[in-house]
């Protein structure tokens, strides 16, 4: 990707999007693009930070681990979306994983140019500030959903949030147009093979989703009673 093409990509990121083109070119400078396949790791937590990723294109699962080993995604990022800054800024180890869950292109900016680009860019500084606070909502709304909802309502919200950002929604169905285990399931709600298995089925059951292949669909009003 050539640093014109990347600049363009910077420029249509929330995070980016507000920067003068000169300030962008100077970002596109010291970055670089770099591929994942389906499952491999970007970074583990606990990992020292070394940069800052923004999606081009694909899923990335973000992910914490349990003392023992297990998994639980607590967000999905996709075209545009930022990956790493809390690290990055802090200093400190990550705070959680990420991962491939499709194909993945992302830019890379390294953390020290990137930082002495920031003390010199307020404009950078006030939209780090903004996604930071955007970061806290989502996280108090992930705390809202593990603390007031049972595992049915956060699979099928997962569900229908991977149909939007990598399948299609129509009239009355929300399609999941990818091929997921049970096992990657349980791993991105927290939960066992089993549990979610259990649910799968008497969803299935109920006629408020129909799995086809490698295809979910989940009907319109699924979520509701």
């Amino acid at each position: 990707m050539s640093t014109t093409e990347i600049t363009a990509e910077l420029d249509r990121t929330v995070l980016f999007g507000g920067l003068d083109q000169e300030d962008l070119r100077r970002l596109a400078g010291i970055a670089r693009e770099i591929g994942l396949q389906v499952g491999d790791t970007l970074f583990d937590q606990g990992d020292d930070s070394d940069a800052l990723y923004i999606v081009v294109t694909g899923i990335v699962r973000i992910y914490l681990t349990a003392d023992d080993s297990r998994e639980a995604t607590i967000n999905l990022l996709e075209e545009g979306e930022v990956i790493g800054e809390i690290a990055l800024l802090d200093g400190l180890p990550r705070s959680a994983g990420a991962a491939a869950l499709t194909e993945v292109r992302l830019i890379v900016i390294p953390r020290d140019p990137f930082l002495e680009m920031l003390e010199s860019t307020p404009k950078l500084a006030r939209q780090i500030i903004l996604m930071l606070c955007e970061r806290l909502r989502a996280a108090n709304a992930q705390v809202d959903q593990a603390i007031f909802h049972d595992l049915r309502y956060r699979l099928l919200g997962l569900l229908r949030q991977l149909a939007v950002i990598h399948g299609r929604v129509e009239k009355d169905v929300a399609i999941v147009d990818m091929e997921l285990t049970q096992g990657t399931l349980a791993q991105m709600l927290g939960s066992s093979r089993e549990a979610v298995n259990k649910q799968l089925r008497a969803l299935a059951k109920e006629n408020r989703i129909r799995v086809n292949g490698p295809h979910i669909e989940i009907f319109r009003g699924a979520g509701k009673g």
